[in-house]
């Protein structure tokens, strides 16, 4: 069995490894640039984050790696200086990503191991089934190929699930503190992991062993000192922190959702943790019945969070993405272990076999075509290949968000125009900007992106606002008569941004496009082939 277990970890950092560079340079996930400038921009001096949409934990560490990042990228500072490294950042940001990339992919794995930890002490079974299902979970393979929090959050997650259960079998005071401390740095990472806090109190109420209060007390204190601890500005400037979670709310209440629809999203969610088509959610079902008659008291601790989580997210709009589910994967997965070990029969290894083929085999095969994807060509890189070799340098060029469209350089003057602009406004902007512009590699274009709202975005209004009043946007709301008062002289559309269909307010302006422009060429993608939107270019 070792043999095989190692060759199983071998093909989960082979999953997580392979595609870790998708789209670089290009930045096809739209989170990940806000997260990379959240921990760039404490290099000017300040912790304090100019924006609160997630905490700062994650950034944090980050700005720390990024340190030595720059530290052996200058020589010690002795070849080149600070605004260099934001040149780099700017004109080459692969190895930005890739730091980050590769942090979320060792934490998504370390993680792991509590579980298993988690499922070997509580029963002693010798075949880590809960670890094995999070390990090939399409959802977390995925996460572990970006720059966000969701896999630092998850380790934490995982290391509060352990060290609850232990408090739940021996009532430890380190384990209520430890308990405690991950959940703490849980919420610090993603604002996700809040419904995860219910563990500690029920894994006290429940356990077997009966413990003072005051080591509840001890570890929900410590909880709360390690969130702050890892956003302390949630803390020292919470008005901004009631600030963000407004601008939140104001977006749901711009959202138009179904709460039918969500909570039958959320309950495939649940149902498919593991990967579409795995049992690993009957298995999750008999875990449940198998551990209701053995120990009901366990099987409320375990089920608790993830009951917790279906409420909260039923009343959320955004309820129905899978990652939200995280927190509570570890607890899906252990119940899953249950069932699947009350199945299996090690004088019987075929069964063993069957288990694993209809269980976790599903999500690496998932994972592994995602994989797949994420290596194919890209219509936005294709895109950028050709307008670089036909459209003049210096030409005015309208795009769609940074994610959606292909990547191409500004020109040194209009770089020099944004730094201004941004710089009055006490912008942290502008220091990417000078950084952009001191390091200029020579041509570029002049570029201008639709001004979208909120609602078509899907983000909160007010970070909407800040982030076009730093960025050259372009109201095309009147149609084509404003982009040809702008100089605008080509026009590139993608099917991932703007369309009639998502943004009515800009059906002028697209009909005219597509009656009056002179189309150039469209890329698109092709099954198994080319990934990416359908771009397509207009010259006016």
């Amino acid at each position: 069995m070792r043999a095989g277990l190692i060759l199983l970890a071998l093909a989960a950092a082979g999953l997580r490894l392979a595609g870790i560079s998708w789209g670089l340079p290009h930045a096809y996930n739209a989170d990940e640039p806000h997260i990379i400038n959240l921990a760039l921009s404490f290099g000017a001096g300040t912790l304090r984050p100019y924006a609160f949409k997630y905490p700062t934990l994650w950034p944090y560490l980050l700005f720390f790696f990024y340190g030595f990042y720059f530290l052996f990228w200058s020589g010690l500072g002795l070849r080149r200086g600070i605004v260099d490294f934001i040149g780099l950042y700017a004109w080459e940001p692969a190895g930005f990503y890739l730091i980050a990339r590769a942090l979320s992919a060792i934490f998504s794995l370390l993680g792991v191991a509590f579980i298993w930890k988690a499922q070997r002490e509580d029963n002693g079974q010798s075949y880590p089934w809960a670890a094995l299902l999070l390990t090939f979970s399409p959802v977390i393979v995925e996460l572990a190929h970006s720059a966000k929090p969701d896999c630092l959050m998850f380790f934490f997650v995982c290391a509060a699930w352990y060290f609850a259960l232990r408090v739940y079998r021996l009532g430890e005071r380190r384990d209520y503190r430890l308990c405690g401390a991950s959940l703490g740095f849980a919420v610090s990472s993603q604002y996700t992991a809040l419904p995860v806090a219910v563990l500690l109190p029920l894994a006290h109420f429940l356990g077997r062993q009966k413990s003072s209060f005051s080591r509840l007390a001890e570890g929900t204190g410590l909880s709360a000192a390690c969130f702050f601890l890892g956003s302390p500005f949630a803390l020292i400037d919470f008005s901004a922190l009631r600030a963000g979670l407004n601008d939140h709310n104001e977006l749901f209440a711009l959202t138009q959702w179904d709460g039918g629809e969500v909570l039958r999203s959320i309950s495939l969610n649940v149902w498919s943790f593991a990967g579409v088509g795995s049992v690993a959610g009957l298995a999750a079902v008999l875990g449940l019945g198998l551990l209701c008659y053995k120990e009901t008291k366990q099987a409320v601790v375990i089920l608790g969070p993830i009951v917790l989580y279906i409420l909260m997210l039923s009343r959320n709009p955004d309820g129905g993405w899978p990652r939200y589910l995280l927190g509570c994967f570890p607890g899906l997965a252990l119940l899953a272990a249950q069932g699947l070990s009350w199945l299996d029969r090690p004088q019987r290894p075929l069964m063993t076999v069957l288990l694993a083929a209809t269980s976790f085999f599903p999500g690496m095969a998932r994972s592994a075509r995602m994989d797949r994807e994420m290596r194919l060509p890209d219509t936005r890189a294709q895109a950028e290949s050709w307008i670089l070799s036909h459209i003049p340098k210096g030409s005015t060029l309208l795009l769609d968000e940074a994610h959606a469209s292909p990547r191409l350089p500004m020109q040194r003057e209009q770089v020099l125009q944004l730094m201004e602009q941004t710089r009055r406004r006490g912008s942290p902007r502008a220091r990417l900007y000078q950084g952009m512009a001191q390091t200029h590699p020579g041509d570029g274009y002049r570029l201008l992106r639709i001004q979208r709202t909120a609602r078509e975005l899907h983000s909160a209004p007010r970070h909407v606002e800040l982030s076009q009043a730093d960025s050259p946007v372009l109201d095309v709301r009147p149609g084509l008569d404003t982009a040809r008062a702008a100089r605008v002289e080509y026009v590139v559309t993608s099917s991932f941004g703007a369309n009639p269909q998502i943004s009515p307010e800009l059906a002028v302006f697209f009909d005219e496009l597509y009656g009056h422009a002179e189309f150039l060429r469209s890329f698109e993608p092709l099954p198994g082939q080319v990934a990416g939107p359908v771009l397509r270019v207009f010259a006016l």
